[in-house]
């Protein structure tokens, strides 16, 4: 939910830029404006609320002359749903713990197979390091991967390789 919450911070920050009568007036000579307007024949106050609009990304500036800019198209573009291991990977991270179990196996054979190659065998300490870097409790995602039959493990724990 981190892009949520950016999307809804910066819709936020246009809403409060335009809650002022002044600055709305500014966005709106700006909007009608084909060419923008001359900075230079701005007064001091005017100027003032023209910056408030540039910091918000409601405005932009091109030498003397100010524009309105698309502030609003790429909060109004729906993005594709994620699909497959995205739902639940971010970043060569698992964000999201599945809540199906055929998604489940998939991400932990994901994840077995991110931790360990074909014919290496680790300890436990290396094994966990590892998970570790993918999913916030490594000992319970080790622990799924033995149960679900992706990891084995020596029978005294001292060693762990792909099944």
């Amino acid at each position: 939910m981190p892009e949520a919450a950016a999307r809804e911070g910066r819709i936020r920050q246009l809403l409060a830029t335009l809650a002022d009568t002044e600055r709305r007036r500014m966005f709106a000579r700006l909007v009608l404006a084909d060419d923008g307007i001359e900075t230079d024949a701005l007064s001091t106050k005017e100027r003032r609320h023209l910056d408030a609009l540039v910091r918000a990304g409601l405005a932009e500036l091109d030498g003397d002359r100010a524009r309105a800019s698309d502030a609003f198209s790429p909060l109004l573009t729906k993005k594709r749903a994620a699909t497959g291991m995205d739902r639940f990977v971010r970043d060569g991270r698992i964000e999201t713990w599945p809540a199906k179990p055929d998604d489940r196996t998939a991400v932990m054979r994901w994840a077995a197979e991110r931790a360990l190659q074909p014919g290496e065998q680790v300890d436990e300490q290396t094994v966990t390091e590892r998970l570790g870097a993918l999913w916030r409790d490594p000992a319970t995602l080790r622990r799924d991967l033995v149960d679900n039959g992706l990891l084995e493990r020596a029978a005294d724990g001292s060693s762990y390789w792909l099944a």
